[in-house]
């Protein structure tokens, strides 16, 4: 079972400098859930990787990521929302190269698979857009989850944006506020008036599901 909107993998820790952590995985135990990304019932939503701090759960900053099978060697380009930029091939899947990746500092992250919309936001959200991916959200978990998720498993019920910095509240076209904890913004479908617009001060970083936790 799924907990929360991330499950992590354990990593292998290998050697690394002193200034960094480095990790090995193989591309196809990561591609098990690149494959959902596929998926024609939601077109709008993907699987993102990210390493995970297992003390606090931030982000870690990643400082170099590679692939490399023999003499073949592929040096990835990190964004700033820190998603590991794999592709998904399944040909790649077969060959099986080695993934390594180096995050800052001494302590070793855990790599965390993340449901998150595929577009990146500028300076706004419509009410249209996240009426759009809370259903396909919480299809993508469902097929995480396997044939009987559906049972058990709560629905989306509006997403959560991930920012760069600390950011002050958001303001709607509606003059309604919501609350900004810290880098993190929840906006909940059902407080959204047809057609009314949340504006960001930043571009966000991501937008992934919400789901109440009762």
């Amino acid at each position: 079972m799924i907990r929360g909107l991330t499950a992590v993998l354990m990593a292998a820790v290998i050697s690394s400098p002193v200034a960094a952590a480095q990790v090995k995985f193989s591309y196809s135990k990561l591609y098990t859930q690149l494959k959902h990304n596929y998926g024609e019932n939601h077109p709008d939503v993907k699987i993102g990787y990210f390493m995970i701090s297992p003390t606090d759960g931030d982000t870690c900053q990643i400082t170099k990521a590679w692939m490399t099978k023999k003499a073949h060697y592929e040096e990835f380009e990190i964004p700033a929302s820190q998603e590991l930029p794999l592709p998904i091939d399944s040909h790649l899947r077969k060959v099986n190269p080695d993934v390594f990746i180096e995050t800052a500092g001494t302590q070793a992250c855990d790599i965390s698979f993340q449901v998150m919309a595929k577009k990146s936001f500028g300076s706004e959200v419509t009410e249209e857009q996240v009426n759009n991916l809370v259903p396909q959200m919480t299809t993508m978990m469902q097929d995480l989850g396997g044939m009987f998720s559906s049972w058990f498993m709560p629905e989306v019920e509006g997403v959560t944006v991930h920012f760069a910095d600390v950011q002050p509240e958001l303001k709607t076209s509606e003059g309604r506020a919501i609350n900004v904890e810290g880098k993190v913004a929840i906006i909940r479908l059902n407080e959204m008036k047809t057609g009314e617009r949340v504006f960001f001060p930043q571009k966000p970083l991501k937008v992934t599901p919400w789901i109440p936790q009762n």
